[in-house]
C-alpha cells in the first residue's frame, strides 16, 4: 500500500496551520471551533480529482486511522474520480450519517469503529463496502440502503441492533464470523447473489422476513441464541444450515426454498422446533443432530425430493409433523423415515408440547383425510404402491370418521351423508376398503352361516345343519338355485335368489381386493 515504509504508515495530508498533524489525526480535545473535518474530508476528496499522478490520488484517499466526532455527508455525493477507493480502515467514527448518501467508488471501513447510531438510510454504494472487523457500538441503520457491489463484513462485531430492513444486495454480501450481540433485522432484504453468514453468531433475535435470497445461502456452523425467523422468504438455491447451532425455534413458515440443507450438529437443550408450515421445499435435507431432538412441523408445506434423515437408529417418522402437507416427489419409505415402524400415521409427533399452542389439539377427521389423500397421491406420483395403499385405507377411515362427526353435529346433507357413512362403514368391514381380501372370505362365510340360519327359520321342514350350510353354500356362488331339502317352501327359493345375487358381489369385491393387493 502506497504510504507504508518500513511496516509504518505515513499520513499523506497537510497539517492544520498552528498544530503538527492534520485534520484528522489532530485529537478532538486541541481541534479549533471552526474545523470542520467532515467538510475537510469532502474537500480533499473533490481535491484529488484533480491530481494527475495516480499514486498521489490514492494516498489522498487515505484517512486511515482518522477520528471524525461527527461523519455527517447525508445527501452528498461522494466521487473522487478513480477506481482507488476511499480508505478509513481503523477510523473512529462518530454521529454517522449517510442518509441519501451515494458514494460511487469502493469505499473501506475495515478495522474502524462506529460509535453511537450510524444511520445509512437509502445510501446507495456504487463500489466495494469493506467493513471487515469493523465494530458498531450504537445501532446501525441500513433501511432502503442498495449495494450493487459486494459488501464485506467478515468478522464484525455489532453491539447494539443492526436494522437491514428493504436492503438491498446486489452482489456477494458477507457476513461471515459476525457477532450480531443484539437484534438482526433483515427484513424484506434482497440478496440477489451469494450470501453468507457460516459461524455468524445471533445471540438475540434474527429476522429475516419477506427475504429474498437469489443465490445460494450459507448459514453453515451459525449459532442462533433467539428465535430465528424466515416467515415468507425465498431461497431460489441451496440454502445450507448444517452444523447449526441454535437454541431457539426457527420459523420458515412461507418460506420457498429450491435445496434445503438442515443437518445440524447440536442443538441447545433436549428439543428444538422448525416451522415450515406453508412452506414449499423442492428438495434438501431434514436432519436430526447428534444429541437432542429436532421436530419439523411441515404442516400445509410442500414437500419435494426431501430426505429426512438421523444420525441414530431408531426411525424418525414423529420427527415431522405432517399435516394437510402435499408431496411433490418426496420418498415416504426409506431407512431413517420409516413410516410402517409408526402403523403408517403421519401427524404423530414426539412432543406435542414443542407445537404452538393453536397446534397442539388433536387434528379434525376432516384434516386427517386431506392429509392421507394427499399421502396418497404422493406415494403414487413416485411408484410407491405399498405406500399408497396404506394412505389410502387411512384416508377412508378418518373420511368414515368425518362423516359420523357431520351426522352427529347435524351439519352434514341429511339422510345422504348418513348413507355416505354406511357405505364407508360397509366397504371397511367387507373388504378393508379393498386393502384386505381375507375380510372378504371371512365376511363371505359369515353370510353363508347367516343364510343356512335364516334357511333353518322360514324352511317349513326339518333339516340338518349341515345340509342347510351346504344349501346355503350353493347358493351363495351361483345365480341358479341350489337343491334345496325336500317339502321346502317357495320362500326359501326366492331367499336362495337373492343370497345367489349377494355371493356374487362378494366374489366381485373379492376379485377387486386381491387383484389390488397383487398390484402392490
Amino acid at each position: 500500500m502506497p504510504g507504508v515504509e518500513d511496516g509504518t504508515w505515513s499520513c499523506p495530508h497537510e497539517v492544520v496551520p498552528g498544530f503538527d498533524k492534520c485534520p484528522f489525526h489532530l485529537p478532538v480535545a486541541d481541534r479549533p471551533p471552526e474545523l470542520d473535518v467532515t467538510a475537510e474530508f469532502l474537500q480533499r476528496i473533490e481535491a484529488s480529482r484533480e491530481l494527475a499522478s495516480r499514486t498521489a490520488k490514492r494516498r489522498k484517499l487515505q484517512f486511515i486511522d482518522a477520528t471524525f466526532e461527527s461523519f455527517d455527508i447525508a445527501g452528498e455525493t461522494v466521487d473522487p474520480g478513480t477506481n482507488y477507493g476511499i480508505n478509513l480502515a481503523h477510523a473512529t467514527l462518530a454521529g454517522v450519517d449517510l442518509t441519501d448518501t451515494r458514494v460511487n467508488k469502493q469505499i473501506r471501513f475495515s478495522h474502524a469503529t462506529f460509535e453511537g447510531a450510524s444511520r445509512f438510510w437509502n445510501a446507495q454504494f456504487n463500489g466495494f463496502v469493506g467493513m471487515r472487523d469493523a465494530e458498531f457500538q450504537g445501532p446501525a441503520l441500513f433501511r432502503g440502503a442498495t449495494f450493487d457491489r459486494p459488501v464485506n463484513v467478515k468478522h464484525g462485531t455489532f453491539h447494539d441492533d443492526v436494522y437491514f430492513w428493504y436492503t438491498v444486495f446486489r452482489r456477494h454480501a458477507n457476513f461471515r464470523d459476525v457477532d450480531f450481540q443484539g437484534y438482526a433485522y433483515f427484513r424484506g432484504v434482497d440478496f440477489d447473489n451469494y450470501v453468507r453468514f457460516s459461524q455468524a453468531r445471533f445471540h438475540d433475535e434474527a429476522f429475516f422476513k419477506l427475504g429474498e435470497f437469489g443465490d445460494d445461502a450459507d448459514f453453515i456452523n451459525a449459532q442462533f441464541d433467539g428465535p430465528h425467523s424466515f416467515i415468507d422468504a425465498e431461497f431460489e438455491r441451496t440454502t445450507d444450515f448444517s452444523g447449526v447451532t441454535a437454541s431457539g425455534p426457527m420459523d420458515l413458515s412461507g418460506a420457498t426454498l429450491e435445496t434445503l440443507e438442515m443437518t445440524p450438529e447440536k442443538i441447545d437443550g433436549a428439543t428444538q422446533f422448525v416451522d415450515l408450515s406453508g412452506s414449499v421445499i423442492d428438495a434438501g435435507e431434514l436432519g436430526q443432530p447428534d444429541e437432542g431432538a429436532i421436530l419439523y412441523d411441515a404442516q400445509q408445506a410442500t414437500l419435494g425430493d426431501v430426505a429426512v434423515t438421523t444420525p441414530h437408529n431408531e426411525p424418525v417418522i414423529e420427527h415431522i409433523r405432517l399435516l394437510s402437507t402435499n408431496f411433490d416427489g418426496f420418498e415416504f419409505e426409506s431407512d431413517d423415515l420409516d413410516p410402517e415402524s409408526a402403523g403408517w400415521r403421519l401427524h404423530s409427533v414426539f412432543d406435542v408440547s414443542l407445537l404452538p399452542d393453536d397446534s397442539r389439539e388433536s387434528p379434525s377427521p376432516a384434516a386427517l383425510r386431506e392429509t392421507y389423500l394427499n399421502a396418497k397421491n404422493g406415494a403414487k406420483q413416485v411408484g410407491n404402491t405399498a405406500a399408497a395403499g396404506h394412505f389410502y385405507y387411512k384416508e377412508m377411515t378418518y373420511r368414515r370418521k368425518h362423516l359420523a362427526d357431520l351426522v352427529s353435529t347435524r351439519q352434514g346433507d341429511g339422510l345422504k351423508t348418513g348413507f355416505a357413512w354406511v357405505r364407508n362403514m360397509t366397504l371397511n368391514i367387507v373388504t378393508g376398503y379393498g386393502e384386505y381380501p381375507l375380510r372378504v372370505i371371512g365376511t363371505s362365510m359369515g353370510a353363508v352361516i347367516g343364510f343356512a340360519a335364516l334357511y333353518e327359520i322360514v324352511g317349513g321342514t326339518e333339516t340338518s345343519a349341515a345340509d342347510s350350510v351346504l344349501f346355503s353354500f350353493q347358493s351363495f356362488i351361483t345365480f341358479i338355485v341350489g337343491s334345496p331339502p325336500q317339502d321346502t317352501t317357495q320362500v326359501v327359493a326366492v331367499i336362495s335368489s337373492f343370497e345367489g345375487f349377494v355371493g356374487a358381489f362378494f366374489i366381485a369385491l373379492f376379485v377387486y381386493a386381491f387383484t389390488r393387493r397383487l398390484d402392490r
